[in-house]
């Protein structure tokens, strides 16, 4: 059995706030803070809020954990909703770019940005904790 190592405690801890904290903003205080359209339908942003709350649960779970061996399958699951939710933003600020405000497209940017760091240190921690 594999010890897990302090790497993937790292981003497994940043895993854990990043998305409470996009929970707690999506869910209680969308339309206060990112709603700079208007037009957005209410659901979608409390769903995906309520994901990230689910995301950051597995985190916790997984840091109490002590055997690599019995958290890999959840890590590799939490990590692989990053990938769909990058390029589907992705795709929202090419499409719908020129209609957007300035401040909904600073706040993509600043979603994809921390969305790839999340990504990174989860596939650099997964092949460090292999090896």
């Amino acid at each position: 059995m594999t010890e897990i190592k302090k790497l993937t405690k790292i981003s497994l801890i940043v895993v854990a706030i990043i998305p409470f904290i996009f929970g707690v903003i999506l869910v209680f205080l969308f339309d206060l803070t990112l709603n700079y359209e208007g037009w957005t339908n209410p659901l979608h942003p409390r769903a995906f809020g309520g994901m990230c709350f689910l995301g950051s649960i597995f985190a916790i779970v997984m840091l109490r954990k002590k055997e690599w061996e019995e958290i890999k399958l959840t890590f590799m699951f939490l990590y692989s909703w990053f990938i769909p939710v990058i390029l589907v933003e992705l795709v929202l600020v090419i499409i719908l770019g020129p209609t957007l405000l300035p401040q909904t497209i600073s706040q993509m940017i600043i979603d994809q940005i921390l969305m790839w760091i999340m990504l990174l240190l989860g596939i650099v921690s997964y092949i460090k904790q292999r090896s």
